[in-house]
């Protein structure tokens, strides 16, 4: 799970702002199949430590940095 966190970390440190869909497909090529069954716990995790934040009207990930 921190493998798959790290992996959205970085990707979001780059963008600011992500799609959902298109954070998970980038986890899931790097990773496979491990990718697809963690990346769930992997982003409640993010959430839960304040690194992240969802916007449920646009569907998107944002990076905090604090």
């Amino acid at each position: 799970m921190l493998r798959i966190a790290a992996i959205m970390l970085r990707e979001l440190k780059k963008r600011g702002v992500m799609e959902f869909e298109r954070l998970r497909g980038i986890v899931i090529r790097r990773v496979g199949g491990d990718g697809e069954i963690t990346f769930l716990p992997a982003l409640s995790f993010l959430y839960l430590m304040g690194k992240i934040e969802y916007h449920a009207e646009n569907d998107v990930i944002e990076y905090r940095a604090n």
